[in-house]
């Protein structure tokens, strides 16, 4: 009885978690990743980028991403964009 409940369980878990980029699983995840590397084209050093990852939205087409990078003067600023994905 226990080995059904424990089958049951984890087919439940399977159906739930599998996500072929529809909706809002796997798609949200290329449109962070396609706005990102626009983040990174757009500040002048890319090596001093870091994105804060926990302020991450995707609503819709549009992702919300908050970043600190260095400006010309060399002095960390941290933005707030929201970037138009497709």
């Amino acid at each position: 009885m226990k080995n059904v409940f424990a089958i049951a369980l984890l087919c439940a878990c399977l159906v739930g978690c599998s996500d072929s980029g529809s909706g809002s699983g796997g798609g949200d995840i290329d449109k962070i990743i396609a706005a990102k590397a626009v983040v990174r084209s757009m500040v002048n050093y890319p090596d001093t980028l870091s994105f804060h990852n926990m302020s991450t939205r995707v609503s819709g087409n549009t992702v919300t991403l908050k970043f600190t990078a260095k400006n010309a003067f060399g002095v960390p600023e941290t933005h707030t964009m929201d970037i138009e994905v497709n």
